[in-house]
């Protein structure tokens, strides 16, 4: 196995370990497109599948007590239709056209943030609309199945809700542990959970927790309202680096 990708692979996975459970998610897009130059998309998203499910308990154990069903379940129904609208898609739409498509919706979210009367609001931190939600939802499965890149539409529906650090670190994981789940799903009929791939899964799954621990421990050690200006610098990041791709 190539030495150089098994360094790339490790230092993608750690990022999306400290991503989960301490940012939500926003640089994890990362992993994918690190390993997809060496093993291509598919497979890299095959190998990734088990260790996101694994980061994605991990963090919710840590959450789990700030977690609210009032704030997931608008999101439920489009995160269903868009995982498995996206495994029709596998293969036949471009994936980098997705990525735009996400990384323009996460620039609509910052220029929302700064004038919000572009979302139709009168004040910052209104709630979404249900079809808003059910939208984004949508969007986000329909990036996870393609890419692992569900978390900007997810990023732009609870950014701009009134809560706290740690209830939107919980939605957050939740809502990426219901979309991982359900991709076992369309991953195991499209053959992409190879049992060929499950050493080097094995040998990542000690990351899962290092990273999950780091970004827990990033977390507490920063203060809510440097956390929410951080969000938004890395929404703007990984917005700005799926329009790259794209």
């Amino acid at each position: 196995m190539d030495l150089t990708f098994i360094a790339i692979t490790v230092i993608g996975v750690l990022i999306t370990g400290i991503s989960k459970s301490g940012f939500g998610g926003g640089i994890g897009v990362v992993a994918v497109p690190m390993m997809a130059p060496f093993i291509g998309g598919e497979q890299a998203i095959g190998i990734l599948l088990p260790i996101l499910l694994l980061m994605d308990v991990l963090t919710i154990r840590i959450y789990r007590h700030y977690f609210t069903w009032k704030l997931l379940k608008p999101v439920v129904p489009g995160i269903i239709v868009g995982i498995f609208a996206g495994a029709a898609l596998l293969g036949v739409v471009s994936e980098r056209g997705v990525q735009a498509i996400i990384g323009l919706m996460g620039i609509w979210v910052l220029a929302q943030r700064r004038w919000p009367v572009l979302g139709g609001a009168g004040k910052q931190g209104s709630s979404s609309g249900p079809l808003k939600a059910h939208f984004l939802g949508t969007m986000g499965g329909v990036g996870s199945v393609l890419a692992h890149a569900g978390a900007a539409p997810m990023q732009a529906h609870y950014l701009t809700l009134n809560v706290s650090k740690d209830v939107y670190l919980a939605q957050m994981a939740v809502a990426f542990g219901l979309m991982n789940a359900v991709k076992l799903i369309p991953y195991a009929y499209l053959g992409l959970l190879n049992p060929e791939i499950g050493t080097l899964t094995l040998m990542l799954i000690p990351l899962a927790f290092v990273g999950t621990w780091l970004g827990r421990w990033l977390s507490k050690r920063v203060d809510s309202a440097v956390f929410f200006r951080i969000m938004m610098v890395l929404l703007a990041v990984n917005s700005v680096y799926l329009l790259g791709r794209a």
